[in-house]
């Protein structure tokens, strides 16, 4: 075995399994013919050399870098021409990777760091794209040889430092199949309200069940995380016995909510249920009484309480999923939804998988900004509960996630919010922060999280009144967000710093009957308490919130915040320390 300096192309084809499960026979043919003519014609045309072709991608060496670079255009330009007439569902496409590369080889194979460096690059890249390293970039010539886009520094699991990445040859306008809007509407999964029916078949009261299901689906519709089905569309199942799999074929919907009622005079009985529209099965069922006056009100009670225990149910679902099922089986929608309500999870475990549902899910869709945004939203976390262990590395991968986020979509409300935060709790740089979340504003001034994450830099700054002020505005954005806790747990930090402790009290318990596992909400439970004079009670909760942090100090508590917040916090930590936080 010996070791040389050789130029390293991988090829890998894009949604390869999606494209196995749908038209296997059709794909592996084209596959094959693929890798003959790379290797009987391309590879010849550039000087390089077949290293071994996988299941659903291959490898090459060559001596120059433009070579591997004129090959992987030529591979790129190659199935161009064959995708043409092939339905866009069924176009085979590929990304490369390409490094200059330490490499061992046997004869037959090459081994390496760098060898492995090139298949990783070749993940950053959308379907049609070359991405390839500094030292690829430095072998070329900018507009002669190709043209090259700056990434920046990337990130990749088990190599440690960033990788400086960019995309040679212009940027692809080929879309990842079907088409790019896919992948946007692949992180909601679709909901179909069906008119709810009347038991008793009197025809005065058919209305009913279409005020019903209007009244969920406009308090559905403002969910950021759900797709609703027009109710023109939905009308149509109505009183029709569908069999499992019809809603899911024609309305494209991955969950069904039905239901029927009987009324009384005004009065009515309701039992809804929602169910999975590929096979009919119930994920929720529940009875509720109302009032048919109820259901005329802008914002009908019954209404809400059913899209309330809907909303939680499918993220409770999807929840589930991401634990028991492989990543891979998961559909983009399970893992995205499933990270954002594990978000705040006590456990590390649980909290770390997060993370690395959101790493999936980048691999998955590299062109689209929400999971680079909740990715950066993670690590932020980590700084705020006290378990980063590199705090300038996750600073610099938060921020380099919500730039990508941002090149993907530059009108990304919620990378720009997140980034925001980045730069308050990570960067500690308020003005910025500030900054970042009224750019989120302009782009989206309903952006619920824009909104609260301005509130706490008020908070911070001890603007107590404007702090109120953008959280209750957040809360009145979010009543279905699936972080609800969250919400309340922030508007209960703005609530302290306006000195409005009842308020904070109020809040916290709300919170904290969402979710109790949250440490931030029981140090502002407790902040209020002090301040109250309920001291009996704040050294209660101290005891909780010291179980969730045993490592928490009000020195470790001052350090994590940022600048310019010095007077509020410190009156804050004084607090703490009255319930019994130590020094040190």
């Amino acid at each position: 075995m010996r070791s040389d300096t050789t130029v390293v192309l991988v090829v890998d084809m894009v949604e390869s399994v999606r494209l196995m499960q749908t038209c296997e026979a059709a794909t592996v043919r084209r596959w094959l013919r693929t890798v003959h003519r790379v290797r009987d014609q391309v590879l010849l045309r550039h000087r390089g050399t077949m290293v071994k072709s996988l299941g659903d991608g291959l490898m090459a060496r060559f001596g120059d870098v433009r070579d591997a670079v004129a090959a992987a255009q030529e591979i790129h330009a190659m199935l161009a021409n064959g995708n043409r007439g092939v339905p866009s569902d069924q176009q085979v496409q590929v990304r490369a990777g390409v490094h200059i590369a330490q490499a061992w080889s046997d004869g037959t194979d090459l081994y390496g760091a760098g060898v492995n460096l090139a298949a990783r690059l070749a993940t950053l890249g959308g379907p049609g794209e070359t991405i390839g390293s500094a030292a690829v970039r430095d072998g070329l010539i900018a507009g002669l040889d190709a043209a090259c886009e700056d990434l920046g520094e990337c990130y990749f699991k088990h190599i440690s430092g960033p990788v400086r990445a960019y995309r040679i040859g212009a940027a692809s306008a080929a879309q990842a199949c079907p088409e790019l809007q896919r992948e946007f509407l692949a992180m909601q999964p679709t909901i179909a309200v069906i008119p709810f029916s009347s038991r008793g078949g009197d025809a005065q009261h058919f209305a009913i069940g279409e005020l019903i299901a209007d009244g969920v689906n406009a308090l559905l519709s403002g969910s950021p995380h759900l797709r609703v089905v027009s109710r023109l569309s939905t009308t149509a199942f109505r009183d029709r016995a569908a069999a499992p799999g019809d809603i899911e074929k024609h309305l494209g919907a991955a969950y069904v909510l039905s239901g029927s009622y009987s009324a009384d005079g005004s009065r009515l009985l309701v039992s809804a249920e929602l169910a999975r529209a590929s096979d009919s099965r119930v994920m929720w069922a529940e009875r509720m009484q109302g009032d048919v006056q109820d259901l005329l009100q802008v914002r009908s009670e019954l209404a809400d309480a059913i899209a309330q225990a809907v909303n939680a149910r499918v993220f409770a679902v999807e929840m589930q999923r991401t634990q028991a099922q492989p990543l891979p089986t998961l559909e983009s929608y399970a893992l995205l939804l499933g990270g954002i309500q594990r978000m705040h999870c006590s456990n590390r475990s649980e909290f770390d998988r997060t993370g690395q549902l959101f790493e999936y899910l980048i691999e998955r869709h590299q062109r689209v900004a929400a999971p680079r945004a909740w990715l950066a939203h993670w690590y932020i976390l980590r700084a705020t509960r006290g378990i980063s262990q590199d705090r300038a590395r996750d600073t610099r991968i938060a921020l380099d996630m919500t730039r990508r986020a941002l090149d993907a979509d530059p009108s990304d409300s919620l990378a720009m919010a997140v980034e925001g935060f980045v730069y308050c709790h990570l960067l500690k740089d308020l003005d910025t922060a500030q900054q970042r979340c009224e750019d989120a504003l302009v782009a989206n001034p309903n952006q619920a999280l824009a909104w609260l994450y301005k509130g706490a830099i008020h908070a911070f700054r001890g603007e107590g009144a404007a702090a109120t002020g953008a959280a209750q505005r957040a809360l009145s954005l979010s009543p279905l967000d699936p972080q609800r806790y969250y919400f309340e747990s922030l508007a209960a930090t703005a609530a302290v710093a306006a000195q409005d402790y009842p308020s904070a009290q109020r809040l916290a318990e709300s919170s904290l009957r969402l979710n109790r596992m949250h440490s931030s909400t029981w140090r502002m439970f407790t902040v209020s308490l002090v301040e109250q004079g309920q001291a009996h009670a704040a050294e209660l909760a101290m005891r909780q919130l010291r179980r969730l942090e045993p490592g928490l100090t009000v020195n470790s508590y001052l350090a994590r915040m940022p600048n310019g917040a010095a007077v509020t916090v410190k009156r804050w930590a004084a607090s703490l320390a009255a319930a019994g936080l130590p020094h040190v």
